[in-house]
């Protein structure tokens, strides 16, 4: 048989040979048949940061469905975050992103050898997940949202809000070892420079967040610092609606509060720190391991201020105070 190749068909073969390898470190899907099979779980309380991470795998270019399966599980409590969290530890995961601390804490219950990324946590070296930040050196990586000296920045935010602010309760939700007691040395710290008095009031169900408000309103706190937590998030409305009533001003670890209602939040851009769990997702996706992908903390922090809320609790907040915030709202 006589081939009869003409110099264009030879020149087209050998582009597409040269090409080839580039194409194929571009795309997304493995060479098995196998698409990448992911879970992600967030508790009901985080009401845009999943839309972000989503957003931000579709901006990398992956296509749910066809590049990669995501198994999304959304907690509304304790119980059902338990139970989702088994059935995830049991499937046959590359990867799992926890929003937070209490996720991957059940992940790891349930299976200790399962690779995470973290979106948002206190505590990632205190609890175990990691070595180092730098370095975290085993199967779990992602954000810690709680750097040296940011809560004593909270109480000091409040205290110059606030005139004659003497007594401070602190509204604890972490889960955990560590996160906590890193929050309540800060704050303890920073409250005897500056002349206050701050007492922990610790909540790890609903339950109890509705009895530690209810014990906080009985001690006559005139102020509040919320701690991380994830349960505190979900229960924003509730717990802003509450101080509102008792005019207790207080100072959030999530802008979402304000937009509850609540007076004023310093805080991390808490969606970028979701885009950010979805690029390490797909750098582990494409070969690098979770341990050699330091965790980061958020770059930025911001400090919002509501005017009606201070309005609602009979509150002036200051020309000079206004001056230090980054965003104030109406």
């Amino acid at each position: 048989m006589i081939l009869n190749w003409s110099r264009r068909s030879i020149l087209d073969l050998s582009i597409c040979a040269a090409l080839a390898p580039i194409l194929l470190s571009c795309s997304h899907r493995p060479a098995s048949d196998r698409l990448p099979r992911i879970g992600f779980m967030i508790g009901e309380g985080y009401p845009t940061m999943e839309a972000a991470f989503f957003a931000e795998l579709a901006r990398l270019g992956y296509v749910v469905g066809d590049d990669l399966i995501v198994e999304t599980r959304r907690s509304r409590d304790s119980a059902q975050l338990q139970s989702q969290a088994a059935e995830l530890a049991a499937m046959d995961l590359d990867l799992l992103v926890a929003a937070a601390l209490p996720q991957a804490l059940a992940v790891r219950t349930a299976n200790p050898n399962m690779p995470m990324v973290v979106g948002t946590a206190p505590g990632l070296v205190s609890n175990g997940f990691a070595s180092s930040l730098d370095r975290p050196g085993g199967i779990v990586t992602g954000m810690d949202e709680l750097p040296e000296g940011v809560t004593g920045r909270r109480l000091g935010y409040l205290h110059a809000a606030v005139p004659g602010l003497s007594r401070v309760a602190l509204l604890s939700t972490t889960p955990g070892r560590g996160g906590h007691e890193a929050q309540l040395a800060d704050a303890e710290e920073a409250a005897a420079e500056l002349g206050l008095a701050v007492t922990p009031y610790r909540a790890a169900n609903p339950a109890e967040v509705e009895t530690a408000l209810a014990a906080i309103a009985s001690d006559r706190m005139d102020g509040l610092v919320n701690f991380q937590g994830g349960l505190s998030l979900g229960r924003r409305h509730a717990i802003v609606r509450f101080l509102e009533a008792r005019r207790i001003p207080a100072i959030y670890q999530s802008r979402h509060f304000v937009e509850a209602g609540g007076l004023m939040a310093y805080a991390p851009d808490q969606d970028e720190q979701f885009r950010m769990a979805a690029r390490y997702v797909d750098r582990i996706l494409r070969g690098a391991r979770p341990g050699d992908l330091p965790i980061r903390h958020p770059s930025h922090y911001y400090l919002t201020v509501s005017r009606s809320a201070a309005a609602a609790i009979g509150l002036t907040l200051s020309p000079d105070f206004l001056s230090r915030a980054d965003f104030v709202v109406a």
